[in-house]
């Protein structure tokens, strides 16, 4: 058995970036951009209003006031989008939507709000100073600048520069596709009726959210039977997605059939349980190039697994490099006692009082309860070395409770 520390390092040493596609922007939304991206314009790429007013100059409104206004003449009227060439001539007034292009001898906007207007004229009730809801041309970008460097996450703003920039299609490093093999004769799909000895199929549901939920895409390809030419059949359909993720089979069972067909089909085992709980029969494999791993059986020490090790890994094929949950410091609320020479992930719930995190375990934490990661939005860490964290203490605790952000 391996520690969790070197199973982390072997796993994320044999996975790389996919190789980068081109997409449409619209579709880029959670993937890592591919390429530098450099504005070709200024934007604004023109003098216009941030306001719907008039277009004046400033020096026209010296001494204006609400008990004196200033008079100016009303010239005309520019709406947000024209083209036609206007100009302001001392002592008069361009009414002017907002966006609109600011006309030639125009050097501010008086808000539609603080005038009066006649039939031909408008009242300005304040002294306007130069600059004032105006919004300068290459106010956010100017021309060549470097927008968006090679490496960032494309969230909402993100599509917002590119469309602004006119870049339809951008080069991003893709999501992988993942490959969810169930295995056991005991399984059953979720809409089946249970005959005596068998479960639903819940991991192999909870972990394609899991790989969604991070930005990857799952691909359910069912439950393999206890036999040997079911498990090869699917392990090797497997093989046409980017990564393969087998539930169970990975132990020493007279069934256990996923290591023996993996190697049959010539992968490379590189370790095979770590020292951990829950989750210690997890193997992980590389066949062409692409990564295999095997999960326990257990619901929690899978979905454990793959926050530990799958996750980083998938978020590594992506071009990420924020690859692992935020870790904080928690006080734990109770005594708990464990196994020594093992790293054991605690699920926890989190909650924070003046300014301090405490951890409260979610109840039974047996492998197979499933319940106890659903309580839980918070993974606590207790070392190799501890046998025994008193109330009071602090562990380090992961925030699995986040919305995904990297």
């Amino acid at each position: 058995m391996i520690s969790s520390q070197e199973a982390r390092t072997t796993i994320l040493s044999n996975v790389s970036p996919l190789p980068p596609k081109e997409l449409p922007f619209t579709e880029t939304l959670g993937l890592v951009l591919a390429e530098d991206i450099v504005s070709d314009l200024d934007i604004p790429p023109f003098n216009n209003s941030s306001m719907d007013g008039f277009a004046v100059r400033a020096e026209d409104t010296a001494s204006a006031a609400s008990d004196s206004p200033v008079s100016l003449r009303i010239s005309g009227e520019i709406p947000a989008g024209e083209g036609k060439e206007f100009s302001l001539m001392p002592g008069e007034a361009l009414r002017i939507m907002t966006g609109a292009p600011m006309p030639p001898g125009a050097d501010a906007v008086v808000p539609k709000e603080n005038t009066e207007t006649r039939e031909t004229t408008v009242l300005i009730n304040n002294e306007a100073q130069k600059g004032e809801y105006v919004r300068l041309i290459g106010e956010d970008i100017t021309k060549g600048l470097g927008v968006l460097k090679k490496g960032t996450t494309i969230r909402a703003p993100e599509i917002g520069l590119l469309a602004s920039l006119g870049r339809s299609r951008v080069k991003v490093f893709r999501a992988p596709t993942v490959a969810v093999i169930g295995t056991g004769n005991e399984l059953v799909e979720v809409n089946k009726p249970l005959l005596k000895g068998q479960i639903r199929d819940s991991n192999s549901y909870s972990l394609a959210a899991q790989i969604n939920g991070c930005g990857a895409k799952s691909f359910r390809l069912g439950i393999a039977k206890d036999t040997r030419e079911d498990t090869l059949a699917k392990i090797s359909k497997g093989f046409e997605y980017d990564v393969v993720i087998t539930i169970g089979g990975v132990s020493v069972g007279e069934y256990d059939f996923v290591n023996q067909v993996l190697k049959d089909l010539g992968a490379e085992l590189k370790f095979w349980r770590i020292r951990q709980e829950p989750g210690k029969p997890l193997a992980f494999s590389v066949l062409k190039g692409k990564p295999v791993f095997g999960l326990p059986g257990n619901p929690v020490s899978a979905m454990v697994c793959f926050e530990e090790y799958v996750r980083p890994a998938l978020l590594k094929m992506m071009g990420k490099t924020k690859l692992f949950r935020p870790e904080v410091s928690a006080v734990l609320d109770q005594d708990f006692k464990k196994e020594p020479g093992k790293i054991y992930f605690l699920r926890t719930k989190l909650e924070r009082r003046n300014g301090t995190y405490f951890a409260k375990p979610t109840g039974p934490q047996g492998s197979g309860i499933l319940r106890s990661m659903a309580l839980a939005d918070g993974i606590g860490i207790i070392p190799e070395e501890s046998s025994l964290v008193k109330a009071g203490d602090k562990i380090r605790v992961q925030m699995i409770g986040l919305p995904e952000d990297h």
